[in-house]
C-alpha cells in the first residue's frame, strides 16, 4: 500500500496513463471501424457499426444488453438501433413475458452484413498488427492479459 506523497505521485502517473490509454484505445477502434465502414460501402454510422459489432449471430438481445455491451446510454443505443431497424439490419419486438422489455436481433441482411463486417475487422487487425514482431504480439497479449488481471483486483 502506498501512502502520502508517494501515493499522491503515484495517483497522478496512474490517472495520466489511464488517459493515455483511453484516448489510445478509442482512436484505435474508431480508426478500425471506420475502415470497416469504409470497405463495407454503406452509410453507417461509426456508433451503428459499433452496434452491429455486439451483436452475436443468432442471439437476440434487450435493449439493456446491448446498451451494456457498446457501453453507451440507453437512449443513444435507442437511436442506433432505430437507424439499423430503417436499413433492415435488425428487428425489434417487445418481450412477450414482459412487456416492457424490448428485444432485439440481426435480420437474415444483417447477419451477412455483420459477418462481411467482421471478416474485414479481421482483416484490417491482421494488416495493422503485421508490422508487429511475433515477440511484441505476444507481449502485447500477455501486458492486455496482466492488466486486466490487475484491474480485476479493484472491482
Amino acid at each position: 500500500m502506498v501512502n502520502g506523497m508517494a501515493a499522491a505521485q503515484k495517483i497522478d502517473k496512474l490517472e495520466d496513463q489511464i488517459r493515455k490509454v483511453s484516448y489510445f484505445f478509442i482512436e484505435f477502434t474508431n480508426r478500425v471501424i471506420s475502415l470497416d465502414g469504409k470497405r463495407l460501402k454503406n452509410d453507417f454510422s461509426l456508433s451503428q457499426l459499433k452496434a452491429m459489432s455486439a451483436f452475436k449471430e443468432d442471439k437476440d438481445y434487450t435493449m439493456g444488453e446491448l446498451s451494456r455491451n457498446i457501453q453507451v446510454t440507453m437512449p443513444s443505443t435507442t437511436e442506433m438501433i432505430d437507424g439499423l431497424e430503417e436499413l433492415g439490419i435488425v428487428e425489434r419486438w417487445r418481450d412477450s413475458n414482459d412487456r416492457r422489455v424490448v428485444r432485439v436481433k440481426l435480420t437474415e441482411k444483417g447477419k451477412q452484413m455483420r459477418k462481411e463486417f467482421m471478416v474485414r475487422r479481421r482483416e484490417d487487425l491482421e494488416n495493422i498488427f503485421s508490422k508487429l514482431s511475433i515477440e511484441d504480439w505476444d507481449e502485447l497479449i500477455d501486458s492486455l492479459e496482466r492488466a486486466r488481471q490487475i484491474l480485476k483486483k479493484i472491482e
